[in-house]
């Protein structure tokens, strides 16, 4: 038995304002081609080019885990490699609801200002949340609340792991 989940960065805002900021600084580029202004030319070319290999990173940028009686294999592709958390080294896990830009500083591969978080999250602000026994914090976002607590329940029945409590604030606890 186990839970997979796979995310990537499908926001529409996103799909909007960087195509449309490419095509104004390719608009850009083209227009210094015709005038003959060849010292602009070559920055446009560039700057034109760069919206659309950060659309190009995006689309490629995928959040999977999987999840099992042993632990939690996850990779932020093509960021990371695959890793391998065994719960052994995890004291509790609980799915909680959490603030994505004041507690970690927004989406992605992110780490808490100054602290042991560190969060794996593509959009939303729900997520298992992992009390690692060396004293850090490490959550994974989710896009499916449900169906990842109750393959939660079913391992804290299980006793694969213990069922950490979500505090109202955060940083009261640690």
């Amino acid at each position: 038995m186990q839970y997979t989940e796979v995310q990537k960065f499908r926001q529409w805002y996103i799909w909007l304002v960087i195509p449309i900021t490419a095509a104004m600084l390719m608009f850009e580029f083209v227009y210094n081609y015709k005038t003959d202004n060849t010292s602009e030319f070559k920055y446009g070319f560039v700057f034109s080019i760069i919206p659309m290999l950060v659309l190009f990173l995006l689309w490629q940028l995928r959040l999977t885990y999987t999840i099992d009686n042993v632990g939690i294999t996850y990779r932020f592709f093509p960021l990371t490699r695959s890793k391998h958390l065994p719960w052994t080294d995890v004291e509790a896990a609980y799915i909680r609801k959490y603030k994505p830009i004041s507690e970690y500083g927004g989406w992605g591969l992110r780490s808490g200002f100054g602290s042991k978080n560190t969060a794996y999250n593509v959009a939303g602000n729900i997520g298992l949340q992992l009390i690692l026994k060396n004293g850090k914090r490490f959550l994974l976002g989710t896009q499916s609340a449900d169906e990842l607590s109750a393959y939660m329940e079913e391992l804290y029945r299980q006793g694969v792991v213990n069922k950490g409590e979500q505090v109202s604030n955060i940083k009261d606890r640690y």
